[in-house]
């Protein structure tokens, strides 16, 4: 088999149908972005308003949050589940929200660790609770634990552990040169 033929048989699985097309579309259209900033002068953007549209906020204490959330079919995968990679995001996000309420800065995340226990817990229209806690924080670094249970059944359908960096030193171009000269 030649090369060409790899790539033509690629470029075919890749291929995206105009079908496909129009239901991009008309999810791009359906969702609402939030225009809440980060508090750094960031607005959200529009995959945070499609994954976190409807989660509610019950309880925030210092270093802990506690939200509910119910499942919308948009973020379900085929057999009709909670889609990982929403779960990795209520983790990122949710887990954020916890180091915040533990007085520290918004940080940039960097690294997650999510164990998907039982995602057949949590289909469209069933009431998930998330619960992020901080559990430490040393110097810039901090870590959150972050626990997706079914409200009604108490299984658990997902946790993470996600760390975050805060503020970095910021090396002006001009240091930077100097430096780079020495």
């Amino acid at each position: 088999m030649a090369i060409g033929d790899d790539y033509s048989k690629a470029r075919q699985a890749l291929a995206v149908s105009a079908h496909e097309c129009s239901l991009v579309d008309a999810v791009s259209s359906a969702a609402t972005p939030p225009t809440a900033d980060d508090g750094e002068g960031h607005a959200a953007g529009f995959f945070e308003g499609f994954v976190l549209g409807g989660i509610r906020v019950d309880s925030v204490r210092p270093g802990l949050v506690d939200c509910s959330f119910t499942v919308p079919s948009r973020l379900t995968d085929r057999s009709g589940c909670l889609a990982a990679g929403a779960v990795v995001s209520l983790v990122d996000e949710v887990g954020s929200a916890a180091s915040i309420a533990d007085g520290r800065p918004v940080k940039v995340s960097t690294d997650m660790s999510v164990s998907f226990v039982s995602l057949a817990q949590a289909r469209p229209g069933d009431r998930l609770r998330i619960t992020a806690r901080a559990l430490g924080h040393k110097g810039a670094y901090s870590a959150t634990h972050v626990l997706i249970s079914n409200a009604a059944t108490g299984e658990v359908v997902a946790e993470g552990r996600h760390s975050l960096f805060g503020r970095m030193k910021v090396v002006s171009t001009s240091t930077a040169t100097a430096t780079s000269k020495l």
